[in-house]
């Protein structure tokens, strides 16, 4: 490293866990929700699925199988979005949701890019993209104000 070069370091000292817990497991409940009594039918409908291809799919992905690997997801951002809060210091809840909506604009845009280059209904991108925004504002608030 050249001299007036600097290295960020994550503070892993810094990070709440219990934060980022609570934040990782939130968002598992609210992708539930989100994705069975509010969008569920719309979502499947969007996506062209039947019926028996739902159960299909269910099937292939034995529930602790399908449900793990959801919270392991979601515990890998709220984690990522943990260090993010202690690397930049983040000192409220407001802070933590503004930046939970920095990071939602990249990942809708990233996402976009994906729909730009498929068949697949609007429909579908705005309960996706709209489930990133809402999870991401409440990770920030939870990881901002559980400093």
């Amino acid at each position: 490293m050249s001299e007036g070069e600097t290295v960020v370091s994550i503070p892993w000292g810094a990070i709440n866990y219990w934060a980022v817990l609570v934040a990782g497991l939130a968002t598992f409940l609210l992708g539930g929700l989100w994705y069975t009594a509010l969008f569920g039918k719309l979502w499947v409908q969007l996506n062209g699925y039947t019926e028996e291809q739902v159960k299909k799919m269910q099937a292939r992905r034995p529930p602790p199988v399908f449900f793990g690997g959801m919270v392991a997801c979601y515990l890998i951002v709220a984690l990522v979005f943990g260090i993010l809060v202690a690397t930049f210091n983040v000192p409220t809840a407001l802070a933590g949701i503004g930046l939970g909506c920095l990071l939602w604009l990249a990942m809708a845009a990233i996402s976009m890019t994906g729909h730009i280059a498929s068949d697949k209904p609007l429909g579908l991108f705005v309960i996706d993209t709209s489930f990133q925004l809402i999870f991401l504002v409440m990770m920030g608030a939870i990881l901002g104000s559980w400093r």
